[in-house]
């Protein structure tokens, strides 16, 4: 009977205490421990993870999400109808011919031009070598020295070659010819050029003199057959440089102009005649005389005289 009445005891704490929790707002959960009056304890926990949902209110507006406008892969332009085409574009103009120097005409290209040179480095083309009459001939490391020794009266030295049979300068409307002419410091040169060579006594030549002073020759069987290519020195009209200088003949159809370092001297151009022959040298009758950088070319050179 002891023991009924307690079970009823219990029962009535007990169901007031779990009612009393399910209707309480959610707070921190905690562990409630009850002794019980009989020998075994026993141990109840009361969760309350449950949470109180407070009602919605019906004038807050549901935010709404924009929706990201569509991205394209790529973005094309248009050409519009108007715009210029390769077949309407205005054509390039054509360039403007430029006005050369006065006395002066540009050179027509040419994809090949014979030419004749004396590098004087070997002696290939067959000058005079060694002593010969009066003069010593001697070639090499570009240069072709003539020294004096002891000449007859009235002999001068000379050495010529042929040049190739492709190089017919009577042929040729236009070719040129140049080369310097160097002598002992202090000196100007006794010697030139001879060109358009027969035999020692058919032949053109262009020479200067110790004096300065020149003479361009033309001579048939030993005697001067032009009027004014003479035997007979002249001024040239423009200076005559001791030690060295550049002696250049070129001919341009009918004329024949002469230069002197670049400068044309008195009286160019000359009627060009028939050359006696068609072999090129040098001669000399100073005490040493020494000729460099010979060459003859075929063609309109890199700008000519009218």
């Amino acid at each position: 009977m002891r023991y009924l009445a307690v079970f009823v005891l219990l029962s009535g704490l007990i169901g007031p205490v779990a009612s009393y929790a399910q209707t309480q707002p959610d707070s921190t959960q905690t562990v409630t421990e009850t002794e019980s009056t009989s020998s075994e304890w026993q141990q109840v926990s009361l969760s309350r993870h449950a949470t109180y949902a407070a009602p919605a209110p019906n004038n807050v507006p549901t935010p709404t999400r924009k929706t990201p406008a569509p991205v394209t892969a790529a973005t094309t332009s248009t050409v519009p109808a108007s715009a210029p085409t390769a077949s309407t574009l205005p054509a390039r103009p054509a360039p403007v011919p430029t006005t050369p120097a006065a006395g002066r005409v540009p050179a027509r290209p040419q994809s090949y031009r014979p030419a004749f040179s004396g590098d004087f480095a070997t002696n290939r083309s067959g000058w005079r070598g060694g002593r010969k009459g009066g003069y010593q001939y001697q070639i090499g490391f570009g240069r072709y020295n003539v020294r004096r020794l002891n000449p007859t009266p009235g002999e001068v030295a000379y050495s010529v070659v042929p040049l190739p049979t492709e190089m017919n300068l009577n042929l040729a409307p236009y070719f040129t010819i140049r080369i310097d002419v160097v002598a002992d410091s202090g000196r100007v040169p006794s010697g030139g050029l001879l060109f358009g060579v027969r035999d020692s006594l058919s032949l053109c030549a262009f020479r200067l003199r110790s004096d300065g002073m020149m003479a361009l020759t033309r001579l048939i069987d030993g005697q001067a057959s032009d009027s004014v290519m003479t035997d007979d020195f002249y001024r040239p009209g423009v200076p005559v440089e001791p030690n060295r200088n550049q002696l250049v003949i070129r001919r341009v159809e009918k004329a024949l102009h002469v230069y002197i370092n670049q400068r044309e001297v008195r009286g160019s151009p000359f009627v060009f005649e028939p050359l006696p022959g068609n072999r090129i040298g040098v001669t000399s009758s100073g005490d040493w005389t020494s000729f460099q950088k010979l060459l003859v070319t075929l063609g309109p050179d890199d700008w000519v005289d009218r």
